[in-house]
This record gives structure tokens, C-alpha cells and sequence, in this order.
């Protein structure tokens, strides 16, 4: 009986094969396409906020941007059809792979640096963002264009660099969004989302959605695997803590008599969780940032261990100038506050933001580290810091 089925697979097989080649050139190749194509979908594990599906031979990319229908661009390389059907034609189009670009975050040259492709990159906003030292020099040394940003962003800079692709992101903050601006000036803008991802293998994985758009897809994958295994690995080994040894931990900052924090449904509610912490308000959720009035936020750290993203200062006094109540904070007097700025670009950019994306398992280990220092020892960080006066 198995001889017989796998007699029947071959001559169904050589008979699709058949069929194929007997189409007309055209058709043969469309055929062909169409198949590659339908294989060709993006498989994500974490990533919720973007996606490569297939259509009619050929690939669709969808970015997610909060609330409103996901944003889609039809993708074209040297194996899609040729004819694209009435229902995509609409769709607008990106070349594959991106050859010139312009970045409108330094997030998005960690992602292209772990591919390999920085030189590509032909606009930045501002290279007052830039950790990487090497590519800071060829923003200063104008082999790379600065075009501006907010207010100041320069469309008719952007358009003369002639970029294949320019990558933005969308807050819903007229002031700070290029994505509105640029769209309606027909230029090739492609809206990312990575921010949005409530994971830190999900904010990692968009290296897969550079990696398409580059003609990197293996290496993304690869890297991707090599980041997730570590993450679970170290994950795992803190999984086995009893709440009793987990630390409870708050982030945030004050801000105009409130306390701004990430939400319990948060990238770095997460990134505690795993590290072996407990986030203090992890029942809140409603929202992507908590605003609490400083008064309860003064209450509910009573009973916190850690404090770890206090903003961006640089010392203990920093803080306290701006909210002198926070000297009544627990962690005040046990020094436990922790910055990420240990890795700052020649005009202080910071590296946190840059490489740390796509280095998910580098990152838990810092935090885990903090929380758990007698089960890291002789681990230097590479982001944060603990930080003092001096």
C-alpha cells in the first residue's frame, strides 16, 4: 500500500511539473511566481504589528499602526508577476530589495547594522540620535544627509536623496509625525510599529520585516533564532524563582505633578516579568502609559525594591531638582535607581535605543542582572547603570 501511494505522489508530481511547462512562457512564468509567492508568506512568532502575506502571486506587507486598519504595500522583486490584478493595483508599491533609504529613528540602524547593510542609508533625521560611532562619522563627515525632524523635517531634502524607501513612525503627534506629512506627498514612506510590541522577542523580530525589505530574510531568521534561544534560555532559568525571591520593580518618571510609568501590558512589564521581577503595577493595563498622580505613585512605591528607566538623568541630584519628593521614595535611600544611558554615541545618543532591539537576550540579562546579581557574577552591563552623584 505505501509503494502504491508513493508511486501515485510521483506521477501527480511530474504531472504539475508537466503542466508548468507546458503553459505558454508567460504563463509558465506567472505560475512559477505564484507558487514562490504562496510559500513565501512571513511566519512570526511574537511580532503582532506587522506581516508578510501572499495574494495572487504576489507578497503584501501590512503594518499595524494602533487602532486604525492596517497599512499594506505591495512588494515587487525579480520574481513577481508581471500583471498585478485590479484588487492590488491600488496598493503602493515598494522595489525589492531597498537599495537607498532614509531613517527617520536610530532605531532602525540597529536593525539594518545587525544585516549588515548601514551603507545603504542615505538620510537620518538627526545625528544627534546616533550611538554608532562609525556611522556618526559619516553623518558628520555629510556622506549621509541629515533631513531634519518634527517641525523641521525637510521634505525637500528627503526627496533629493531619491530614497527607495523611508522608514517613519506614527505617535499621533502632529509635531513628531512624518509618516502624515510624507504619504501625502507621494514619497516612498514605510510606517513601522516596533514600539508598539508588547514583547521584547516581538520589538526583535521586526528584524525580520528589515530583513525582507533588504534581501536579508536568512540572515534576519538567523539571528532572530540565535536571540530567541538565549532570551528563553536565561528566561527559563528565572522562572524557576519563588515570588518571595522576585524583587518588586516600578519604572517611570515625574512629569507636571504626575508619575508617568509603562502599563502592566507593556514591552518593559514584560522584559521585568522574565528578568525574575515583579512590576508593580502590573494590573494596570488599560492604557500603553500610565499617568498617576505623583501622590499615589508615592504610595504604591513604598513597597518596591527597584527602580529601573528613571528617565533621562544622569544623576541622582538631576532628579530630585525636578521632583524633590522622590527623596521619599524607598530606593532613595537604598540607591537601587538604574538608567540605560552606560552607552552614549560622540552627541550623546544612546545606545539603548539603537542595539539593544535586536539584542533581546543582552537586554534581559542587564535587567536580570540587577534584580539578581548573586546569579550573574562577573557579567558587566551594557546598558544600564546604578545611578549616583558622582
Amino acid at each position: 500500500m505505501r509503494r502504491i501511494t508513493l508511486i501515485g505522489l510521483f506521477f501527480l508530481v511530474m504531472a504539475v511539473v508537466i503542466w508548468v511547462w507546458g503553459l505558454p512562457g508567460e504563463r509558465r512564468a506567472d505560475a512559477k511566481n505564484r507558487a514562490y509567492a504562496e510559500s513565501a508568506a512571513l511566519s512570526l512568532s511574537y511580532a503582532a504589528n506587522f506581516g508578510v502575506d501572499s495574494c495572487g502571486g504576489f507578497r503584501i506587507l501590512w503594518v499595524r499602526n494602533g487602532k486604525m486598519p492596517p497599512l499594506r504595500w505591495l512588494l515587487r522583486d525579480s520574481l513577481s508577476p508581471s500583471n498585478v490584478p485590479p484588487d492590488l493595483a491600488e496598493l503602493p508599491r515598494l522595489a525589492l530589495p531597498v537599495e537607498r533609504m532614509t531613517i527617520l529613528s536610530s532605531t532602525y540602524l540597529g536593525y539594518l547594522s545587525a544585516l549588515k547593510v548601514p551603507e545603504r542609508i542615505v538620510g537620518v533625521d538627526s545625528k544627534k540620535y546616533i550611538a554608532d560611532s562609525a556611522f556618526y562619522r559619516r553623518v558628520d563627515s555629510l556622506r549621509v544627509s541629515e533631513v531634519g525632524e518634527g517641525v523641521e523635517l525637510s521634505p525637500e531634502k528627503i526627496y533629493g536623496l531619491r530614497s527607495d524607501a523611508i522608514f517613519a513612525f506614527s505617535t499621533g503627534e502632529t509635531i513628531h509625525d512624518a509618516y502624515p506629512k510624507l504619504s501625502q506627498l507621494k514619497m516612498p514612506v514605510v510606517l513601522t510599529s516596533e514600539w508598539r510590541e508588547k514583547h521584547p522577542l516581538g520589538k526583535a523580530e521586526w528584524i525580520k520585516f528589515f530583513g525582507v525589505l533588504t534581501g536579508r530574510e536568512a540572515l534576519a531568521d538567523s539571528l532572530f533564532s540565535q536571540s530567541e534561544k538565549k532570551y528563553l534560555a536565561i528566561k527559563g532559568r528565572l522562572d524557576l524563582l519563588k515570588d518571595s525571591e522576585r524583587p518588586v520593580v516600578f519604572t517611570g518618571t515625574p512629569s507636571s505633578g504626575s508619575w508617568l510609568a509603562s502599563s502592566g501590558n507593556s514591552f518593559m512589564a514584560a522584559l521585568i516579568r522574565d528578568a525574575g521581577g515583579i512590576y508593580l503595577w502590573r494590573s494596570d493595563s488599560a492604557s500603553e502609559t500610565l499617568s498617576l498622580p505623583f501622590e499615589r505613585a508615592l504610595i504604591d512605591v513604598q513597597k518596591a525594591d527597584v527602580w529601573i528607566n528613571a528617565g533621562g538623568y544622569a544623576t541622582l541630584d538631576e532628579i530630585s531638582a525636578n521632583e524633590e519628593r522622590i527623596r521619599l521614595f524607598p530606593v532613595w535611600k537604598s540607591g537601587e535607581i538604574y538608567g540605560y544611558d552606560l552607552r552614549k554615541g560622540p552627541a550623546g545618543g544612546l545606545d539603548y535605543y539603537e542595539s539593544a532591539v535586536v539584542k533581546p537576550d543582552s537586554l534581559l540579562l542587564d535587567v536580570a542582572k540587577i534584580l539578581h546579581p548573586a546569579l550573574f557574577p562577573g557579567i558587566s552591563s551594557k546598558w544600564y547603570r546604578k545611578l549616583s552623584n558622582i
